[in-house]
């Protein structure tokens, strides 16, 4: 549970301990947990979303609401996360100029237009998708992604030496891969086998641009 509560804290807005300090192998040990707190994002935004249906919520302003819901309880370190790599991915620079960049907190052009652009595919895809189906999608989805993060962080090599990246990688074990992909297989079909085969396509697409 503490791991868990570990990874639930970084991950969104939510706060249950008063630790002031954090270690490495914290966070390391936090990495098989990322599908459950995938699910707890997801069924908070399935939840949201029903009750926005049942409160009989105009379609565009259901998915603007749905987008701030998703600010305000999960945050914005996606977004932060995007944004960075948008600035440096779309600089055309050499690799070393990419990471400075990308580890500068100033926003560039880059990052704003490509967060314009996600935000609108957002409510473009809250407003086309049917209601019920997509609250099973956020579930699918935020389980999806976060079990990708674990792929990510476990077989690959961080960029940097020091960061938060690194923090997660640092004490990271091959078998939490498996561990993960477990839950997140099992979540992730537990809505439907259509978003399970969804999330399985979007896997080595995913893979390649990394």
């Amino acid at each position: 549970m503490y791991h868990f509560i570990t990874c639930l804290e970084f991950l969104t807005r939510l706060r249950f301990s008063q630790r002031s300090e954090w270690h490495d192998d914290d966070f390391s040990r936090s990495v098989p947990y990322f599908p459950l707190v995938g699910l707890v994002m997801g069924l908070f935004m399935a939840a949201v979303n029903y009750g926005l249906v049942w409160l009989d919520t105009p379609t565009f302003m259901r998915a603007v609401l749905l987008i701030l819901a998703e600010l305000v309880i999960i945050g914005a370190l996606m977004y932060d996360g995007y944004m960075d790599t948008s600035d440096g991915v779309f600089s055309a620079r050499d690799r070393e100029r990419m990471l400075e960049i990308m580890k500068d907190s100033h926003v560039g052009s880059n990052a704003v237009i490509a967060l314009v652009c996600l935000v609108l595919l957002k409510v473009a895809a809250y407003t086309c998708i049917e209601p019920l189906k997509l609250s099973y999608a956020f579930v699918a989805m935020f389980v999806a992604t976060r079990t990708f993060m674990v792929l990510y962080i476990v077989n690959y090599p961080y960029a940097r030496k020091t960061g938060i990246g690194h923090m997660f990688k640092a004490y990271a074990k091959p078998v939490y891969t498996y561990v993960a992909f477990g839950l997140g297989l099992a979540l992730t079909a537990a809505c439907g086998l259509p978003y399970l085969y969804t999330a399985a396509g979007a896997l080595p697409t995913s893979s390649q641009g990394s």
